[in-house]
């Protein structure tokens, strides 16, 4: 469902941000990277949903990433009733983590993500 809450300040300006049901940070086998995993309810089917790290000036404490759905062009299907389905994305946190960690910003609630100190930070 998408909410009254504000816009996207991020990589996807157009972005309503939307909730989200979890969310952590996963290492892939056989890669030295850290992904990004959220998952929730998909807010329609006419949306697309997308993790869209925040830009800034200099590494933060903590990278914003903000989880936000945009209308996908040229889509005219309706959904009747509730919808169901569940969605789930994963982001490479390649450049986009904070010196402490990463913040996952949704429209029902703000998750805060520390990083272990046995991970290495790219």
């Amino acid at each position: 469902m998408i909410t009254t809450s504000s816009g996207s300040l991020s990589s996807l300006p157009n972005g309503r941000i939307i909730d989200f049901r979890s969310a952590e940070i996963r290492t892939v086998a056989f890669q030295d990277s850290l992904y990004l995993w959220v998952t929730g309810a998909h807010p329609g089917a006419d949306l697309e949903v997308r993790l869209a790290p925040r830009y800034y000036n200099e590494r933060p404490d903590y990278w914003a990433v903000e989880v936000a759905a945009i209308r996908r062009t040229g889509h005219v299907e309706e959904t009747v009733g509730g919808n169901t389905e569940t969605y789930e994305r994963a982001i490479p946190l390649v450049g986009v983590t904070g010196w402490r960690g990463i913040t996952v910003i949704g429209a029902n609630r703000v998750l805060r993500i520390d990083l272990d100190d046995n991970v290495a930070t790219a």
